[in-house]
């Protein structure tokens, strides 16, 4: 019995761990699917790198507590969002205009460097297109993926500005790539355009496990600059609404056209899907709680009692929505 105390009441145990991964993930992730085998068209050399490692100090007992903290709290969610790709030298030219603002806003590059004006692009397209890994150009791959990073308003942007340069230092380590920040929307945010293929070979295939651990370090890196921000996904947090609209629906209102997005009919499906995914997790919750709740240190125990406020809050609004479809664009 002391045995089995001592292993509650610290409520850090193997067991436990699993319980809390699977909060703060929302679901386990499959291992991502590696872009396709070969040699680096750069190189030369066959091309055999791992996806980069997890954020210092990820999975240990201050950093899950902390994060739990943060969704009982309903803390800030950080956004990532492959918003398009390009496959041509062109199209990457095309983005590179779009988000420098024709040139009057100033990139930066992985290098530091800064990009500003028509010519300046010139030579960054140019590198682009004839340094480096061989562009597939007018192929039926992706050269290069644009992504937005982005927190709710009232976030510091220069915080956010060093956390997106960090993120991507880690994770696109070996590529070519370039940020802005840009200020015409209330949410603070920045975007990137990386080039595919890395200088190794390496191809960059975003999957969901990807996009997650994308995610967690660019919590992880906010949060290191003082800015509270987390990356729970909807079902750990007992939220089904989604904090965001979606990105079709911005692109339509930086374009000026009208969005109209009309509400249909509940998705049977999805009600049942949304209840039973609720269930699970309340049941999860439930496991943390109890194991906290006998922990000895008093720091464990408030945590547990801010996950059964932020429980018995949620649990009364999990009526499914009625679902919104996001307008097409026109091409």
């Amino acid at each position: 019995m002391a045995t089995q105390d001592l292993k509650l009441g610290r409520a850090w145990d193997d067991e436990f761990s699993g319980w809390t991964e699977e909060l703060l993930l929302g679901r386990k992730q499959r291992k991502p699917r590696r872009g396709p085998a070969g040699k680096s068209s750069w190189t030369g050399v066959d091309t055999a790198t791992p996806p980069p490692p997890d954020y210092p100090g990820k999975g240990s007992k201050a950093d899950v507590t902390a994060r739990l903290f943060a969704m009982a709290k309903g803390g800030r969610q950080v956004v990532i969002k492959i918003t398009s790709g390009s496959k041509t030298a062109a199209a990457m030219r095309k983005h590179m205009d779009y988000l420098s603002r024709e040139g009057e806003l100033e990139l930066t590059d992985q290098d530091g460097n800064t990009v500003k004006g028509e010519a300046a692009l010139d030579d960054l397209a140019w590198a682009w297109e004839h340094t480096g890994p061989k562009l597939d150009d007018g192929g039926a791959r992706k050269e290069s993926f644009n992504i937005v990073y982005s927190m709710p308003e009232g976030t510091d942007p220069r915080a956010l500005t060093e956390a997106v340069r960090a993120t991507a230092a880690v994770e696109f380590a070996g590529h070519q790539w370039a940020m802005v920040q840009h200020f015409d929307e209330p949410h603070v945010h920045a975007h990137v355009t990386v080039k595919a293929e890395a200088l190794n070979g390496r191809r960059l295939n975003p999957r969901k496990a990807d996009l997650q651990r994308w995610r967690d370090r660019f919590a992880h890196e906010l949060r290191e600059r003082g800015v509270e921000a987390e990356a729970n996904r909807r079902a750990p947090r007992l939220r089904q609404a989604k904090i965001n609209k979606p990105w079709a629906v911005t692109r339509l209102q930086e374009r000026g056209q009208a969005t109209n997005p009309k509400p249909s009919a509940p998705d049977p499906a999805k009600a049942q899907a949304w209840t039973a995914s609720f269930s699970a997790t309340v049941t999860t919750h439930g496991k943390v709680i109890d194991a906290l709740t006998r922990s000895a240190d008093a720091h464990d125990r408030v945590l547990a009692q801010a996950l059964r406020t932020m429980m018995a809050e949620q649990s009364q609004t999990r009526t499914p929505e009625p679902v919104r479809k996001a307008p097409v664009l026109e091409r």
